[in-house]
């Protein structure tokens, strides 16, 4: 741990870096920041914070930067969060209390927010599937050649998609595919069924009516899409910061947005109900080094159900990013608690 005034003159460098993005020299600390100390005791103490990690010198003539570790050290204990707006409360607050059936549409929306009210870009990212089980299947007739067919999971989330029949299907048929197909998937998981889909039903079925096919077909894609949409937003607010003027920072970002794995890989240590913070250097991809991470993971019956997030440069206002994530994902988390996703449930069985 350091000692008071190591703390006090890392947190007057960082707060003087993420205002300029420039090194940090410390005359500019002696003459802006009322530390009452001295310039060489402010020096010293410097050369000693990079010593122990805290600081880098980019260059040999230049002042300091924040590291990873020190941004890890004024996050957990140093910085002091900012109050959210009355304004942008109501903001979230009301996009929260539309009328959104899918949870993953509230999670995008929630993301779109997030965007603007911190100017960096946002992620979100759908709930995985793959662990969950089959509550309810409900076939609905559009037309006569026409089918919805709504998969509601064990963890609320409803998955739907039309399906264009060759034929026109019998009312009966469409009951009995209905009733079989909740017989025989009911309580099982989706990786499993989608395996092992011919074996349950499509033999059965198919002795009843060739229309069969585009419907096995359909299901077998509602469960196979079981991995996490991941969507980013607001990616032109990143592309002004200096930090992506360096050609090597450009591409490490465009690689993260384009690719995703590094988001889903991180999602995946995170914690349900937590802000998690990934930090540079902190993990293990390099296309990271220069970039922060924020997530907050929403469950419902201890089940993942989506992500929100912010991506932006290490040097990032964490003192109104992350109490704006706890805001919003709070939000969501209490709408869900309150039985927010009855309305996806019930839209899916009628």
């Amino acid at each position: 741990m350091l000692d008071d005034r190591k703390r006090k003159i890392l947190e007057a460098v960082i707060e003087e870096y993420n205002k300029t993005a420039e090194p940090v020299s410390s005359s500019k600390i002696v003459s802006d920041y009322n530390l009452d100390f001295s310039s060489a005791t402010i020096r010293n103490e410097m050369a000693e914070l990079e010593e122990l990690g805290y600081l880098e010198q980019p260059h040999t003539s230049s002042g300091r930067i924040p590291s990873s570790k020190g941004y890890r050290l004024y996050i957990d204990t140093i910085m002091k969060e900012k109050n959210l707006t009355v304004r942008e409360k109501e903001n979230i607050d009301a996009i929260l209390q539309s009328d959104i059936a899918k949870f993953e549409n509230i999670i995008k929306e929630a993301s779109n927010i997030l965007s603007r009210l911190t100017n960096y870009a946002s992620i979100a990212i759908g709930p995985g599937m793959e662990s969950c089980t089959v509550d309810e299947i409900k076939l609905v007739k559009l037309g006569k050649d026409r089918l919805m067919i709504v998969v509601l999971a064990d963890n609320g989330i409803v998955k739907e998609s039309i399906i264009n029949c060759n034929e026109e299907i019998p009312e009966q048929n469409i009951e009995i595919f209905n009733n079989y197909l909740n017989y025989k998937l009911r309580g099982m998981n989706f990786r499993d069924i989608y395996d092992n889909i011919n074996e349950y039903v499509e033999e059965e079925l198919n002795n009843i009516s060739n229309n069969i096919v585009p419907l096995i077909v359909e299901l077998n894609h509602l469960l196979k899409d079981g991995d996490s949409n991941v969507y980013v937003d607001g990616t032109k607010n990143l592309l002004a910061l200096p930090e992506l003027k360096k050609s090597d920072a450009l591409e490490r970002f465009i690689n993260i947005i384009e690719t995703k794995d590094v988001i889903k890989e991180l999602v995946k240590s995170g914690y349900d109900g937590n802000i998690n913070v990934y930090i540079g250097q902190e993990t293990s991809f390099e296309d990271l080094k220069d970039f922060t991470i924020i997530t907050y993971r929403q469950s419902i019956n201890d089940k993942e159900v989506g992500t929100i997030g912010i991506i932006g440069p290490k040097r990032m206002d964490y003192k109104k990013v992350i109490p704006t994530i706890k805001y919003l994902g709070d939000a969501i988390q209490q709408k869900i608690n309150r039985g927010g996703e009855e309305d996806g449930r019930s839209k899916g069985k009628e």
